[in-house]
């Protein structure tokens, strides 16, 4: 799905089901995570186009994930936390080759596309979930515990790959920090 009709689609989403929300919290919560998961999508989509093709299999030390197997890794990340809430279907991404920077950039934008079209069909009840299960051997998560382990899962991995930028001397982009309202 292209970036603006996924966002388009979102913001529509986000209005029609916040019209129902009467729990202040779920509703400025939710609102807040959607404006914050769009700098994230794009910010992390800027680090990605930011590597030369040729440095994707570029790496600090053995132990490492590639730069391309870091990005890999956020999207089969995210779309495992956001699959527990069942609301869209997963989509069928077949992982690519780590080192094929456009198929890395897609899979890592089709990864955001699923989490958005999950986070356009919230209601104030999924937003107040205890009983996620995003993995069979874990126990049930708040849904609020799963929009914080994305966010801070994908900042995470995003920050261990600016390091892999700075060692192949690239100046990593500015990240957005603003307030949203």
């Amino acid at each position: 799905m292209e970036r603006r009709t996924t966002l388009a689609a979102l913001v529509a989403g986000f209005a029609a089901n916040s019209a129902t929300f009467t729990n202040p919290f779920a509703q400025a919560f939710l609102k807040s995570f959607v404006d914050h998961w769009k700098d994230t999508r794009e910010y992390t989509l800027a680090v990605l186009d930011a590597m030369p093709a040729d440095k994707f299999t570029s790496k600090a030390n053995p132990a490492q994930r590639t730069f391309g197997e870091q990005l890999l890794h956020i999207a089969s990340a995210n779309t495992a936390y956001f699959r527990g809430f069942t609301l869209v279907p997963p989509p069928d991404m077949k992982t690519p080759d780590a080192s094929d920077k456009v198929a890395v950039r897609a899979f890592v934008a089709a990864g955001f596309d699923f989490v958005e079209s999950v986070l356009a069909r919230m209601t104030e009840k999924d937003v107040l979930r205890t009983d996620i299960k995003f993995s069979p051997r874990l126990p049930a998560h708040s849904a609020v515990d799963i929009f914080l382990r994305a966010y801070m899962h994908t900042a995470h991995h995003r920050g261990q790959i600016i390091t892999y930028l700075r060692v192949s001397e690239i100046t990593p982009p500015t990240w957005k920090f603003e307030p949203h309202a």
